[in-house]
Formats: structure tokens, sequence, C-alpha cells
């Protein structure tokens, strides 16, 4: 059975038709959190609007809301062209076959134990907090893993400091508090800015009880640019709090026409000071030494300082 609703607004309570597998407590009222994708994780109901209503299917399950379609619960917001709430029997797992229907139910019937445990976006996709903003074609966020996975062209998510784009797919995996964008990613913040084939960044709260990235890692294929340098090697480790970022693994350090090989580069971005390392701590790897390559500079060119090697 389905049914067609040409309305622009639906509310769907939190119970017993919500997003929660089980009733979560309250949202605090004070220093809640201003960031982070948090639908399964507010009691708050889910409303959506579409320009050209909202079907519910009874035999797949699923309402569908179409034309700038809207689903905003608690501090989180999804938009996109069309967006696909999948709901099932409280409790049911989707990966097994439902159980037969029970006799004395009317048909069409959802029951009192309803719950949306998946939602899907497609067409000109964002998804948006008081700190994140995220955008691509395509968003996935299963309820049960509390996952958010994008796909599409032009994948990007922005926070108060960093922007962050990836050619596969963006991430969000909420019981981490942790970000992941894979294939050709990029995180940029001023003039740094940091490459990888995988790049994960891990969100903690700051004074104000907001969600900011703490630590950041890129694996494979790792280039860290600077002002002065181009740092390229096999993983980098940054600590924002700090500015120092950590990379190793077959390591080039270039400054102008000037290189250095080593194992291990420690950059801090706050001061501009570079050292790089023969080896890494506890690595056998390496020559046991840091090799250089320096082009002499013309006498009126300016000397910029070399990077420090230990």
């Amino acid at each position: 059975m389905r049914l067609l609703f040409p309305c622009l607004v639906i509310v769907i309570a939190a119970a017993p038709l919500g997003f929660a597998k089980e009733p979560p407590p309250p949202a605090p009222t004070t220093n809640a959190k201003s960031g982070g994708i948090d639908f399964a994780k507010s009691n708050d109901d889910l409303i959506v609007t579409a320009d050209q209503g909202i079907e519910l299917s009874q035999d797949s399950k699923e309402a569908i809301a179409r034309v700038n379609a809207k689903a905003v619960h608690g501090n989180s917001t999804v938009q996109g062209d069309t967006l696909t709430a999948y709901y099932r029997p409280k409790g049911e797992d989707p990966n097994k076959p439902p159980p037969p229907p029970k006799a004395d139910k009317q048909d069409g019937e959802q029951g009192s134990s309803s719950e949306i445990w998946r939602v899907v976006a497609d067409g000109s996709v964002e998804i948006y907090t008081p700190t994140q903003h995220a955008y691509g074609d395509h968003a996935d966020y299963n309820i049960d893993d509390a996952v958010v996975v994008m796909t599409g062209d032009h994948l990007k998510m922005t926070t108060p400091q960093d922007v962050i784009t990836a050619r596969d797919t963006l991430e969000y995996w909420e019981n981490k508090h942790q970000a992941v964008a894979r294939g050709n990613a990029v995180a940029v913040q001023g003039e740094k800015r940091i490459q990888a084939d995988l790049l994960v960044a891990d969100f903690a709260e700051n004074a104000q009880k907001q969600l900011v990235i703490h630590i950041a890692h890129g694996y494979d294929h790792v280039v860290l640019t600077t002002a002065t340098d181009v740092v390229t090697g096999d993983r980098a480790d940054y600590v924002v709090e700090t500015g120092i970022v950590t990379v190793t693994g077959s390591v080039k350090m270039t400054r102008q026409n000037n290189q250095m090989d080593g194992e291990r580069a420690v950059v801090n971005l706050n001061t501009g000071i570079s050292t790089l390392y023969s080896t890494a701590p506890g690595s056998k790897k390496g020559t046991g030494q840091v090799r250089g390559l320096f082009v002499p500079q013309k006498k009126n060119s300016p000397q910029p300082a070399a990077p420090k090697a230990q």
C-alpha cells in the first residue's frame, strides 16, 4: 500500500516512530554539544519537509520526501532533492527475514513500536550542524551503526577552521566522533595543507563544549604543504592543539630548490621550524644519516634558513 501526502511538513515523533533504537535520555538544555552529527542521540521529533509531498509505502516500509526535501532532528539537518526514510518494527534486525504478520493486525497498520533505522538522501545533499557542513550527491545514514557515508562529485566537509575534501567517500562515525575522507583526501587550514589517500580526523570538545578536530591522521602518499616547506611521506599525525605534524616513512622535505631525505620529520606549523631525523623512534629502518641536496642561491637572493637536521 502506498499513500501520498501532498503536504509541506510532516512531524514524526521520536516515539513510537523515531530515530533511536532505544529511547535515549533527554537532551541536556545547557552545555550541549554544538557540533557532530547527532541524529541517533536526540529525543527530539524528526521534522521532514518537502515541496512535492511525502509518500509512505507500507509494503517496503519507507517514507519518501521529494523535491527540496529536508529532515531536521535536534541540531542536525539533512537535505537533498529526495529523502528516503526506512522504518521497521522496533527491535527487528534488517539483515534477517521479517516475521510473519500477525492475524489480528489491520492492513496498513504500522503498530506502536516502529523505528526509523536508515535515511538515504539523493541529489545536492547537504548535512549540517552549528559547526560542521558536508556536501555530496548521495548520503546513506545507518542509525544502527551511527555512521553516515557521503559519495559523489566534489565531496566537502567544512568546520570553523578546516576544509576537508575527498574523491571517493566522506564518512562520519558518530560514536567515535570521527570523520574519514577517502581517495585523494585533502585538509586545508589557511596556508597549511595535508593530502593523503586516507585522512582520519578525531573530534573532541573544546572549552566552549564544541566538537572540533583534535587529531588528524594521514595514510599513504602523504603531502604536507606549509608556507615554506613541502614534506612527503607514508604517514602524518597532526596534533591541532600543539600545531605539530609528524611525518614518517621515506620522508622528503623540500624548501625552494633544497631537498633533504630521512625517515621522520617533525614540523611545527606554529613556529615554522622543521626537523628531519634519519630514523623513526624504535625503527631500524634508514641509513643512519639524513641526506640533503642544496642548490646555491644567487648573491642578491635572500637566504632562507635551511631545515634543521638531526
